[in-house]
């Protein structure tokens, strides 16, 4: 309920004229009705603004936790693991001496310390392209994984999709050779540690 702005008697929302006075009461509420719809674009820009700044932080975090481009070898080593084959893979040697046949994830690991002779499939500055080409050679039933070449001065800033682990040169590049029509330019290489 307003009042007369003239003689400040009681007027029902609507009311054109005061009944008492005669002072046009309407004129005087459209005015303050229309200041409040003078303020509605500046609040919708606000609101804009909210939203966006909402959205671009939302984004930003998002980038920011994305494990898409992460190595994702622990979801791997968590997955099934099947126990190698017995095809000369390397084995491992536990603290009490005993030999013991080496489990594997999907991806093979180039054990730490080891100098030995592989096949590289496929060299590359792209970290996931690589890890692709290594998984897909990994499901054909090849032993392939993938090898950061600064580790093993393999060159710099390269991946490495390798397949094996061969005592000598020539076992490695008969499998290269092998490999050749699958993987052209596939060559036989000595991995050992950098430093």
């Amino acid at each position: 309920m307003t009042s007369c702005p003239r003689c400040g008697e009681p007027a029902e929302p609507g009311q054109l004229v005061c009944l008492e006075c005669g002072t046009r009461i309407a004129l005087k509420q459209e005015g303050r009705d229309r200041r409040s719809l003078d303020n509605l674009p500046a609040v919708a820009l606000l609101l804009c603004v909210v939203v966006i700044g909402a959205a671009a932080i939302g984004f930003a975090l998002g980038a920011l936790t994305d494990d898409s481009n992460k190595d994702s070898d622990a979801a791997e080593r968590t997955a099934e693991r099947a126990p190698a084959a017995d095809d000369g893979a390397p084995q491992t040697e536990t603290e009490t001496g005993a030999s013991q046949q080496s489990s594997q994830s999907l991806l093979l690991e180039w054990p730490e310390g080891l100098t030995a002779y592989t096949v590289v499939l496929v060299t590359s500055g792209d970290r996931p392209a690589a890890r692709r080409v290594a998984r897909e050679a990994a499901q054909s039933g090849l032993e392939a994984g993938l090898l950061r070449s600064d580790d093993y001065d393999l060159g710099t800033n390269l991946w490495i999709v390798f397949a094996g682990r061969f005592d000598t040169q020539e076992s490695a590049q008969r499998q290269a050779d092998n490999l050749g029509e699958r993987y052209p330019g596939a060559y036989a290489t000595l991995v050992k540690p950098a430093g």
